[in-house]
């Protein structure tokens, strides 16, 4: 298997940091975009929307944490 050089992985990593906050913004974006006739259904999938906003603030941050020698 082969290996990536220092730059390159950095630049992968910022590839995936750059596809997740545009996932994350993509997720906000089409529950904003949603019509609910059932508040309760809506406070239902807000949850739903911040449980993966996290999810992918985490993976940023564990990736913007990575360093590559």
């Amino acid at each position: 298997m082969g290996q990536l050089s220092s730059s390159d992985a950095e630049s992968f990593k910022y590839d995936l940091i750059s596809y997740f906050r545009r996932c994350k913004a993509d997720v906000r974006e089409n529950f904003d975009e949603m019509d609910f006739d059932n508040a309760d259904k809506k406070t239902e999938m807000e949850k739903s929307i911040v449980n993966m906003e996290n999810r992918y603030d985490t993976l940023i941050n564990q990736l913007s944490n990575m360093s590559f020698e």
